[in-house]
């Protein structure tokens, strides 16, 4: 076995055991847990939302509900699955919601406090032209590095249809970036 592997099994056991922790109560494993996975959970939303108050908004929200409701939890193994899972719901619940608002002034938000070094490299700019839906399978395919079936757990999609809108996404990727 070599050294990669087994900091990767300690860290599965750590991060199982805060899990487990958190399960029985015990608010700083949570907290832990939240900060092992916050940026996870900012770039997803802000994949999802792009206004850093909704981004906030719905992080918050997720948290809230991860917190009351972690008992419920049945494998510790996919907390971060069963998290960005609540946060998705979240972030469509509030872009169903802001689609029903007419805003009348589109101002950027003057406290943006977070910049992603890789925000203007073409790839990103292409994958922000994808509809939503192939923008989230995307990220959490590349960027958050989780498998199909996690994917397919977390949207509540068949992994085949994952599949297939990942290889329509790469064609529309393709494409764009060929134009360019």
């Amino acid at each position: 076995m070599n050294a990669q592997a087994i900091e990767e099994g300690e860290f599965n056991l750590n991060r199982l055991d805060l899990v487990r922790r958190a399960k029985a109560g015990d608010k700083e494993a949570f907290i832990e847990l939240i900060r092992n996975n916050k940026l996870s959970l900012y770039k997803i939303a802000k994949n999802i939302l792009k206004n850093d108050h909704d981004v906030g908004d719905a992080i918050s929200d997720t948290i809230l509900k991860a917190y009351e409701n972690i008992n419920t939890l049945e494998n510790n193994e996919y907390f971060k699955t069963w998290l960005i899972r609540i946060l998705i719901n979240k972030c469509n619940e509030i872009h169903r919601k802001n689609s029903k608002v007419i805003l009348i002034d589109k101002n950027e938000n003057p406290f943006d406090t977070y910049y992603d070094i890789y925000e203007d490299i073409d790839l990103n700019k292409a994958i922000a032209v994808l509809d939503e839906d192939l923008r989230v399978l995307i990220h959490l395919y590349y960027y958050e590095d989780l498998s199909l079936s996690s994917i397919s757990d977390i949207l509540s999609i068949p992994q085949g249809t994952i599949k297939s809108r990942l290889a329509r996404a790469r064609k529309n990727l393709y494409e764009v970036l060929k134009e360019e």
